[in-house]
C-alpha cells in the first residue's frame, strides 16, 4: 500500500506522520498491518485513531477497551466535527476514500470496525 502523498492541490501527511503521537504499540501494529494486511492490527489503529479523537471531557470516563456497541456519539462524547476529523486521518492512514454518506451511516464502535474492515477489503482486490 503506497501512502498519499498529493491530495488535490496540497500534500497529504504520510501515515506515519499521522500516527506519530500515538503509542508505539499502535505505530508497530500499524506497520504490521502493512506488512501483512492482518485486519486484528487495523482494527488496533482504528479504535487508537477514535480513542484520539475522544473528548477530554469524557477521557476520564471512557473504558480501556471499546466493545462495538459503544455508540461514537452518545457513549464516547464525540461530535460530528471529531468523527469527520477521525474519517480524515482513516482514510489518508489507510488510503482509503470515505463519502459523508457512508460516515452517516456510522454510529458504533462495530460499524466502523467493519466499515474499514470492508474498504480495505475493497482496496486490496
Amino acid at each position: 500500500m503506497e501512502p498519499k502523498t498529493q491530495t488535490g492541490n496540497f500534500a497529504a501527511p504520510a501515515p506515519e506522520e499521522l500516527l506519530k503521537h500515538l503509542p508505539a504499540k499502535i505505530r508497530e501494529r500499524f506497520a504490521h498491518f502493512l506488512a501483512t494486511g492482518d485486519p486484528a492490527a487495523a482494527d488496533a489503529v482504528v479504535l487508537a485513531i477514535v480513542r484520539d479523537h475522544v473528548p477530554a471531557r469524557k477521557q476520564g470516563s471512557t473504558p480501556p477497551l471499546f466493545i462495538d456497541s459503544m455508540s461514537l456519539m452518545g457513549d464516547l462524547g464525540i461530535d460530528s466535527v471529531s468523527i469527520a476529523d477521525a474519517v480524515f486521518t482513516l482514510e489518508e492512514v489507510f488510503n482509503v476514500s470515505i463519502s459523508t454518506k457512508e460516515i452517516m451511516r456510522l454510529s458504533t464502535i462495530g460499524d466502523l470496525r467493519a466499515f474499514i474492515r470492508r474498504k480495505l477489503s475493497e482496496s486490496r482486490n
